[in-house]
């Protein structure tokens, strides 16, 4: 009788192995998708801003770039 109880112990050990397994690689996932959903919110809100008009011509004059027709001015660096 010992036998038998301790083979059917054995067949039951894999099975539970492989569940644990199962539940730590799933909350190992959980974290990852929750961390790319965050990253994917920020995306977003950069993508909003970078398209936002105002950010884009103020990218662009920070470059030196200026509108056709205006008149671009430099100014000269203080010397050391």
């Amino acid at each position: 009788m010992l036998v038998v109880i301790a083979v059917i112990v054995l067949t039951y050990i894999s099975p539970l192995r492989s569940y644990w397994s199962t539940l730590d690689e799933s909350g190992k996932r959980k974290a990852e998708v929750a961390r790319l959903e965050a990253d994917h919110k920020l995306l977003l809100k950069k993508r909003a801003e970078l398209t936002n008009s105002a950010t884009l011509e103020g990218g662009a004059r920070a470059l030196g770039m200026v509108r056709p027709g205006e008149r671009a001015y430099a100014t000269a660096s203080p010397s050391n």
